[in-house]
């Protein structure tokens, strides 16, 4: 095949010429790849624009929703939250957006959630360059306002010791001295005061705040009112007045719940072994002997020790710390575990019953509030524990159910109700009558069984006798455990102590350290902060306090003038958590 001439071959020479000379020229190659950046980079320059634009856009979309989330969540704003969300956009110019606002709210109205999401689509003005017509911008927000509901359980020591005078003020020449109680009274008084102006200010919705006032010396008086909203059982000490103590076991203080709706075996002459020979033996001179609180002249009940539960009313409170009295022995844990109990969610129908008796405020219902432990929980609130006391756990007694009711062994010739009662002279001699001559104890396996209070002797007996019952003892003669221990069935035996071990329900020093320990594990477990006040206690409390509180700088060690500071810092730290929590 013949080879076809290229056509430049065909152009004449010079033309030719021209064209190599063209095609080697490199003039004016530089303004086309300007031109090719040029149009490069104003295709960038305009899609920056759009994305400045879209991110202005997104920054007014997300500010406003913040704030129409924010506005629309308080709590004190009363217009419907869906509508105070939108009116927002609306005066930013952004009602054309899809926005739909979810709000979530408390039963109680104790909180409020708003969540607000939205998409914005606009328009580009450079993007149709490269195809893109438009650019989405996307914004969502959540706002969350609660009144931080707190309920708290002040847990005071009201022992004897509370009584001691100590050093106020003055000069080495003119002291002033008051007792720990009078310097408690204000201290108290301060902290529920500032409680209330912190945490349910008059301009507040009500229901924020509910306030215990648990006392405590070597038992914990639940009072009338507080009894009745549990079930206890029957009584079987003397007198007219239920007494409205409860036992509490070691089984008790691993668990922060006292149920209702568990029958609660009342406390039985609670007092100690007669160590000292005080032969004390009628309830109202029972030095030890507070669940009834009598008045020892008048035999008026007086209620000071009773437990004032789930109150917001700050007069009452006041009121309540204001009438205390100190006396009696000191336990620690009972005071703690009632604290506890108190802001436990089974605690529920306790306060339903105090409502319905018109008890308790219709704000606080629902209360006590889940523990914050609990994530699928609506009502919540702050818990809080502040236990005080002013010295270390000494002592709580009771009796055994087995020797409240039924046959006691002794048996009486004259009837069942037949029993003397013994008198001791300055001298110290016992003085027997003769109806106490003619009693008898019967012990099974004793040979011989019966011991005769009229010869001091273990004789065979074969006359009519009549069974004298714990219930005479207790009920119908007022006696106590020592003194029946003492003078009656502790006498044939010559072993009053070993029986009153075998009788009595004990609770002591350690053991009741134990039990404190276990009960403030429990409620820290549950997140009840805890706060503890030593007010001059012995050294030997300090681990025991600050280990019971939430931190160690939960803890305060202060003297009796100091009591105002630590109420005070307990306070603020309570606001604090509050408003972080």
């Amino acid at each position: 095949m013949p080879i076809r001439p290229t056509p430049l071959a065909l152009l004449p020479a010079a033309a030719r010429n021209a064209a190599r000379r063209f095609a080697k020229d490199e003039h004016g190659s530089l303004m086309i790849l300007s031109l090719q950046i040029l149009l490069v980079m104003l295709i960038c320059t305009g899609i920056a624009i759009d994305f400045v634009r879209q991110e202005e856009r997104r920054t007014l979309i997300q500010n406003t929703i913040d704030r129409a989330a924010l506005a629309s969540a308080s709590l004190r704003q009363t217009l419907d939250p869906r509508t105070v969300a939108l009116d927002y956009l609306a005066k930013a110019g952004l009602a054309d957006l899809s926005a739909d606002p979810i709000v979530t709210e408390g039963l109680h109205q104790e909180w409020r959630r708003v969540e607000i999401s939205v998409k914005d689509t606009m328009g580009t003005m450079f993007g149709p360059l490269l195809g893109i017509n438009s650019l989405t911008a996307s914004a969502a927000t959540t706002a969350e306002e609660s009144i931080g509901n707190v309920e708290i359980s002040l847990v005071l020591d009201i022992s004897g010791s509370m009584n001691d005078s100590v050093w106020v003020s003055g000069s080495k020449r003119k002291k002033v001295y008051s007792t720990r109680l009078d310097l408690l009274k204000p201290a108290a008084q301060n902290f529920v005061k500032t409680m209330f102006d912190m945490v349910q200010p008059a301009d507040a919705p009500p229901g924020r705040l509910s306030v215990s006032i648990v006392p405590y010396n070597q038992q914990v008086v639940l009072g009338d009112d507080l009894a009745a909203a549990y079930t206890l059982s029957a009584d079987t000490s003397g007198g007219t007045k239920l007494r409205t103590c409860v036992d509490l076991h070691d089984a008790d203080f691993t668990s922060t719940v006292i149920d209702p709706d568990t029958t609660l075996q009342r406390t039985m002459f609670g007092d100690s072994f007669d160590f000292f020979g005080r032969n004390y033996r009628v309830n109202t001179y029972t030095w030890l002997e507070n669940c009834d609180e009598r008045n020892d002249e008048t035999g008026v009940y007086q209620g000071y020790a009773d437990v004032l539960a789930f109150s917001n009313d700050y007069q009452k409170l006041y009121n309540k710390i204001e009438n205390l009295k100190a006396d009696g022995n000191t336990a620690i844990d009972f005071g703690a575990k009632w604290g506890v109990a108190l802001l436990d969610p089974k605690t529920q129908p306790v306060l339903n019953k105090l409502k319905s008796n018109s008890l308790v405020s219709p704000d606080l219902s629902g209360r006590p509030f889940k523990y914050a432990t609990d994530k699928t929980a609506t009502d919540i609130s702050m818990k809080v524990l502040v236990l005080m006391t002013d010295g270390m756990n000494t002592l709580s007694y009771s009796t055994k159910l087995p020797y409240r009711t039924g046959p006691s062994g002794l048996k009486s010739k004259k009837s069942a109700t037949s029993i003397g009662e013994v008198n001791v002279s300055w001298y110290g001699d016992v003085i027997k009558d003769d109806t106490y001559k003619a009693l008898y104890y019967y012990e099974p396996g004793h040979y011989p069984p019966y011991y005769s209070f009229a010869t001091d002797s273990w004789v065979n007996y074969s006359g009519t006798l009549y069974d004298i019952t714990y219930d005479t003892l207790w009920k119908t003669k007022g006696f106590t455990l020592q003194y029946v221990l003492q003078y009656y069935l502790g006498v044939p035996h010559n072993n009053a102590y070993t029986l009153y071990q075998q009788m009595a329900l004990q609770s002591e020093g350690t053991d009741k350290d134990t039990n404190l320990s276990r009960i403030c594990a429990a409620a820290k477990a549950e997140g009840v902060t805890v706060f503890t006040i030593g007010v001059d206690a012995p050294s030997g409390v300090d681990g025991l306090l600050s280990g019971c509180a939430t931190k160690r700088t939960a803890y305060y060690d202060v003297t009796s003038n100091e009591l105002t500071t630590a109420f005070a810092s307990i306070a603020a730290s309570i606001n604090a958590l509050r408003l972080t929590n």
